[in-house]
């Protein structure tokens, strides 16, 4: 049995814990559930997008795999069930990956410009050479759901470009699946790469040659990686996207709002809270009515929030820092200051006067608790806003069926339940609102330089 050694000075040692994988899905847990008000308020403003739909070319690579898949079923005589669909869907990912990997000669890593969804999986699936690669390689862990497809496919349902509750392309999205490789009249041979993306779908295929009919791997991935409609000046693809993102959104807020953020982005004006403060301070013109009233209630929510999970963790801070329990006047000072106090009254007036608030209320989970808390918020004394905030705290954690809240007020004095949170270290930012996601997309469209 090996023995344990004690360090000499632990003071000096150097010690890191593995991060986790940028295609992981991890966020640490959100106390208050702020997070996900905040993208049903992200909803609101653009409400066929995601946090996760952040590549344009993405929604095509998606929509091609889906149109593959209804080839295979039909060559190889395959169940017509969208499990079936599901998994070929999958399988042309892996390929896809591969394909980009190829083409990038294996340079591919975290924060690249193409790096997939799984970009971890298929880096240590391919290997340089001459040799078949495999197929049934893991791209990602519960890969139907964070994959490509699991990643875009309400987004794809929303546009019109994915039938209503199916997997199948709609009409709508045809011109783009078309244009997938190339420009139908750019005489490029287009049937070629669809018969080589159709190998790799064989379900009998284990492996896929790096080249079939004279078409090679990472020329499959040139012309399909993430960054190949500006690398590629793709103009007319692009075009195509943008129209079904922005151009001919079913909403009357998602396309003015995108006008806002590339004008934005033209200007230098970074940041969500940034844009809506310009924006609503006229610098892009006058808004029309309900448009601004989106962007108030966005703004005034981003605020709330805020402040209201600073508080929270203020409170987690002095309570740790006391050694895990200590008296509820002291955390009840050092959570609400003075300065932060008033700041707090301030947003959560501001929240409440806004337009759309009432909006709030009707969400289906902490919509109305999240209201009641910032209606008691207004005016509260330190005392009573710790108290409300812990009250809050609590009833998100047994929704969600994790028990009590992580602090727990004990006779007067704060008690810490839960001593590995770590998100009160760090200073509470404004929430995205989907706004970087817009702004990427945009980028990859030509619409921001």
């Amino acid at each position: 049995m090996p023995a344990l050694t004690p360090l000499p000075r632990l003071e000096t040692a150097l010690y890191w814990a593995a991060r986790p994988a940028a295609d992981s899905e991890f966020t640490p847990e959100d106390p208050l559930a702020l997070d996900y008000l905040a993208q049903q308020v992200g909803l609101w403003l653009f409400p066929a997008l995601t946090t996760r739909t952040t590549r344009p070319q993405n929604y095509a690579v998606v929509l091609y795999g889906l149109h593959l898949a209804e080839r295979a079923i039909a060559a190889h005589d395959l169940p017509s069930d969208d499990d079936t669909r599901t998994r070929l869907s999958d399988r042309w990912e892996r390929f896809w990956a591969l394909a980009v990997m190829e083409s990038r000669d294996g340079a591919l890593e975290r924060g690249h410009p193409d790096a997939m969804r799984g970009v971890l999986g298929v880096k240590r699936a391919w290997t340089r050479g001459d040799r078949p690669l495999p197929l049934d390689y893991a791209l990602i862990s519960r890969q139907s759901e964070l994959g490509g497809l699991g990643a875009y496919l309400s987004s794809l349902r929303a546009t019109g470009l994915v039938l209503p509750g199916t997997l199948r392309p709609s009409p709508v999205a045809r011109a783009i699946l078309d244009a997938f490789w190339d420009e139908p009249d750019s005489g490029a041979r287009i049937g070629s790469y669809e018969a080589y993306a159709l190998a790799a779908l064989d379900p009998g295929r284990r492996t896929i040659e790096r080249k079939h009919a004279g078409i090679t791997l990472a020329s499959v991935g040139e012309r399909s990686r993430l960054s190949c409609l500006r690398e590629r000046r793709r103009g007319e693809q692009q075009a195509r996207l943008y129209d079904a993102l922005f151009g001919e959104a079913r909403d009357p807020i998602t396309l003015p709002l995108s006008e806002l953020v590339r004008r934005a982005a033209a200007d230098g004006v970074d940041g969500p809270e940034a844009v809506l403060d310009a924006a609503l301070a006229g610098r892009w013109g006058a808004l029309a009515g309900p448009l601004r009233d989106h962007l108030v209630v966005a703004a005034a929510f981003g605020r709330a929030s805020r402040e209201i999970l600073s508080r929270f963790n203020a409170a987690y801070d002095a309570a740790t820092r006391a050694g895990w329990i200590a008296p509820r006047q002291r955390v009840a000072e050092a959570a609400f200051p003075a300065t932060a106090a008033s700041a707090l009254h301030r947003a959560c007036a501001a929240l409440l006067d806004a337009p759309l608030a009432p909006r709030l209320r009707s969400l289906p989970m902490h919509g109305g608790a999240f209201v009641q808390l910032v209606t008691r918020l207004r005016d509260a004394s330190p005392d009573d806003a710790l108290a409300h905030v812990l009250a809050y705290h609590r009833r998100v954690q047994q929704d969600r069926h994790h028990g009590g809240g992580w602090l727990r007020d004990d006779g007067g004095k704060i008690v810490v339940d839960l001593t590995t949170y770590t998100g009160h270290r760090a200073d509470v930012p404004f929430p995205p609102l989907k706004i970087p996601a817009v702004r990427s997309l945009l980028h990859d469209l030509g619409r921001i330089a």
